[in-house]
């Protein structure tokens, strides 16, 4: 099965950026996807939660796909790391309580409390293997609604902050209406 998800993993990795491919005048500058509609977040929400990067893909951002897929192919290797290790102590736990040979028998992991442990070690790196899994799966559909949702925005490039003199009402101006000098932080837009 992991050869499948390796060769799956492969293919992703090299024919969705070739897809994603177009040609500028200007090699420099990325691409940026215009929309001629802007995408919903809960549709996207709810495709990247019945398959995975599919709520990437209706964003117009294939080329997340590979990084979705290598995510969760990922943890789908760490899951099955640990649960073969783990299926390997655990039958020669089982063994060495009955006093027979056993795959690690000879080593210096050859006594009961060493396999235990061993294998109580894999046991929770599976299981938190299997919480990664279910968090990468869950980041990927909050991903996609998060890009679709920023999407609607507009980014005004000429933004400026300024710095100007400001008299302002110091500690004391119930009783004497002082005021004092002061600095005063101004975000100026062009609508």
């Amino acid at each position: 099965m992991i050869k499948w998800l390796w060769l799956l993993l492969f293919c992703l990795c090299t024919l969705v950026p070739a897809l994603g491919q177009r040609g500028t005048a200007d090699s420099t500058a990325l691409p940026q996807p215009k929309f001629d509609r802007i995408p919903q977040p809960k549709k996207a929400l709810t495709l990247s939660l019945v398959l995975p990067g599919a709520g990437q893909v209706y964003n117009g951002r294939i080329w997340k796909l590979p990084l979705v897929y290598g995510a969760i192919g990922g943890m789908v290797y760490v899951i099955d790391f640990n649960q073969s290790r783990f299926k390997r102590l655990r039958t020669a736990l089982d063994l060495k309580r009955q006093n027979l040979p056993h795959e690690f028998s000879g080593t210096g992991i050859d006594n009961e409390r060493s396999l235990l442990a061993l294998r109580d070690s894999y046991d929770k790196n599976r299981q938190l293997s299997y919480f990664g899994l279910f968090v990468v799966y869950a980041l990927q559909g909050v991903e996609a609604f998060v890009d679709a949702h920023l999407q609607g925005f507009e980014i005004n490039e000429d933004l400026s902050l300024h710095i100007r003199p400001q008299l302002q009402p110091g500690p004391s101006a119930l009783q004497d209406f002082s005021l004092q000098p002061g600095l005063q932080l101004v975000l100026r837009r062009n609508n």
